[in-house]
């Protein structure tokens, strides 16, 4: 069974990677902190992979934001995945 993201929890990854797009220099601040809070959880790159392969219907900006936060999250913490990864 392919994994499935809690409906919830995909909202507030879409709203922060749109949030992540703003100027607003605040703004960015608490992204980053979110950021920093979310690669806590083990999900959170299974939510970055699924709006980067499955949301089609989200703008360009957005999955490819998703795909350049999953990158740098697999380049810096690849050692700590759990094996399903």
């Amino acid at each position: 069974m392919d994994w499935q993201p809690d409906e919830q929890g995909l909202q507030q990854v879409l709203q922060l990677l749109k949030d992540s797009q703003s100027p607003n220099t605040a703004t960015q601040r608490i992204v980053q902190d979110k950021l920093k809070q979310l690669n806590q959880f083990p999900d959170f790159n299974n939510y970055l992979i699924f709006v980067l392969t499955r949301l089609k219907s989200e703008d360009e900006p957005t999955r490819s934001l998703s795909g350049l936060i999953l990158k740098n999250n697999v380049k810096a913490h690849y050692q700590s995945f759990p094996p399903p990864v």
